[in-house]
This record gives structure tokens, sequence and C-alpha cells, in this order.
């Protein structure tokens, strides 16, 4: 680069003639504009259809989901429900994925026996796919052990353009068109904000549980998801997770729990928070100790499901080989001193 520079740019490294001064008033007035704009920046455009938990039920670890109601007649069934999933290019409609809603609630006097507490739904994919993407499932996530607030619109009123994020709203859509002849760029300013009617929800707040879902074996994305009622004290399973790990001599050495029960079910009292997880204390676990009960450490307003009994089994610790050995030692070395 510098033979470069000293082949094309003889005088690179010399000082220039003449050296442009800036004026020091330009400079405030710059700074001064800055902060003029700076101050006179317009706020965020955020959606007026976004759901609004109550304060009472965010500060019970709910979140919201929206849905809308599936035709019984034209939405059933395996083919209508994969044109619900994968719409065509020139379809309207967004992908939606099918369930059910059901289960009973004593109070809203709602029985599962009766046919009509069971209504047929179809949740937009990305409100699924939130949520996996922040808490998983299986045997080591906590989607279908979540309870959600559930928002229920007409069939007709599914349209993406409610579902719009902020991020999306307040996206720069202005184009600039060159024009070669005259060397002059024009600019086009973007769209104005789609404005979309009121819609008013058939069933709002339904606390539910997801439950049966289903995901493709290859691209992992839901393909069926169904909601049981929740109320308070109906027994719900909650994900157990270890805490003070570097507290334990076997695990902070390579060790770990093979767990057998990964979930603990659980009651939750009447406007108690539903916690995201039962915290397993983990302090002075050596290799082969039975994890069990006494180790889990319940919040307030929770209670343990009485068929739990009391010697439920979490696990058992096992480590990497060697570190009970070490540990022998250090009991040996001890019992001699």
């Amino acid at each position: 680069m510098r033979d470069w520079y000293n082949a094309n740019f003889p005088s690179w490294k010399e000082d220039p003639e003449t050296v442009i001064a800036t004026d020091p008033s330009l400079i405030e007035n710059s700074t001064e504009e800055e902060t003029e704009n700076d101050s006179d920046e317009e706020e965020l455009i955020t959606n007026p259809h976004a759901i609004t938990l109550p304060e009472e039920l965010s500060k019970r670890n709910i979140r919201p989901l929206v849905a809308y109601l599936r035709d019984p007649d034209n939405e059933t069934g395996t083919r209508n429900c994969d044109r619900l999933r994968y719409p065509g290019p020139n379809d309207d409609d967004f992908p939606l994925v099918p369930g059910i809603l059901h289960g009973s609630d004593p109070t809203a006097n709602i029985l599962s026996i009766d046919p009509s507490s069971k209504v047929l739904v179809k949740t937009p994919w990305f409100e699924i796919q939130r949520e996996l993407d922040r808490y998983a499932s299986g045997r080591n996530g906590s989607f279908e052990n979540r309870v959600y607030a559930l928002t229920i619109f007409p069939s007709e009123d599914a349209y993406v353009g409610y579902h719009k994020s902020v991020r999306q709203l307040n996206k720069d859509d202005t184009t600039y068109h060159l024009d070669e002849e005259t060397m002059t760029v024009t600019e086009i300013p973007g769209a104005p904000p789609e404005v979309l009617p009121d819609r008013t929800p058939i069933v709002e707040n339904v606390l539910v549980i997801p439950a049966d879902l289903q995901l493709h074996p290859v691209a992992h994305a839901a393909l069926c998801v169904n909601f049981i009622r929740y109320h308070a004290m109906k027994p719900i399973k909650i994900p157990i997770r270890t805490i003070n790990e570097e507290e334990s001599p076997a695990m902070k050495k390579g060790g770990f729990i093979a767990f057998v029960n990964t979930f603990v079910e659980c009651l939750v009292e009447e406007g108690g928070v539903i916690p995201e997880r039962i915290e397993l204390e983990c302090t002075g676990l050596r290799q082969k100790d039975v994890v069990r009960r006494e180790r889990l450490i319940i919040p307030e307003g929770v209670t343990v499901h009485p068929r739990v009994k009391s010697d439920f089994l979490v696990g058992t610790v096992f480590g990497a080989k060697g570190v009970g050995a070490d540990d022998e030692e250090e009991e040996g070395e001890e019992a001699k001193k």
C-alpha cells in the first residue's frame, strides 16, 4: 500500500499548501441544530390493536395470546387445516395453526362434558413461534407449562395488519429514483400507515395452558396446538431448575444431575404468581447422592400437589471420571488430620 501511494501520490507525506479552517460559529450552530432535531424527534408509532393485559394478570407472570375462531364447515379436516398452515402465494391469509380450546372451568360454570365447551380455534403461527423461541418445548422447555391469557376474535377478523410490531410500523419505506439523464434523485415517500377498523373479541383473557403441541419433524414449526382452560388451584407442572451448582463438590468438578423428573406438579393459589421454575438447591451435593423433594424451594403461594410423594425422586448426581476418587482422598486426608 505504501508503494502504491508513493507511485501515484508522491507528495502524500507533505503538508498541504492550504488549510481549510472551520469557523467555530458554524460548529456551534450545527450542534444547536442537532440538539433541536433530537428534541423534535417523533415518537415511535405503536400498534393500537395490540393486546394489553390487565395489571393483575401481568403481575402473575401471564402472557397474552391471540387466536381466531375456526369455521367448522370449511376449516376442519386434514386438507383444510393444511391450507391454514400453508396458505398459497396468492392467498390473503397468513399461516395459522389449528387447535381446540377445551377443558372445564368451575369459576365460569363450564364443564368439559358439555359439547359447547369445545371451541375450534386457529392461532397465528408467529404467535406460537414467538413463545417457542422464548421458552422452548419438550423435556427442557416450559411452553406447555405456562399460563396464557387467550383472546379470541371472529374468523373474518384474521388479518396480519393487526399483528404488526413497533419495528414494522416505524420502518422507513422511503425509496429513491435516480434519473440517469439529469442525474437527479427523486425521493418517493412510503405509503401512509394502514388504518384498520376496530375489532371486538368474542372471548377475552381466558386463562389457558398450551397442550398437545405437534411440531414438524424437520422444520420444527408448529402444526397443531390445543389449549386447556386454567383456573386457580388447578394442577400445573412447573419445570425444575438447579441453582448454586458451584457450591456442590461434585458439580463444580464436572458432575451433573441425571434427572428422573424435570417437572413437579403444583397448585397455585387464587391471585398468586405462577412461577417460571421451581429451584433445586445443589449446595453440598456429592457424587452418587440421590436428590429428592426436600431440596426443592417452593415459592410463596405455591404448594406441591398432594399426589406428589414425600420421597419424590428428582435425580441422581453423577460425575466425570475421577471426581468421586478425589472426594474420597480429601475425606481421607481430613480424617488423618
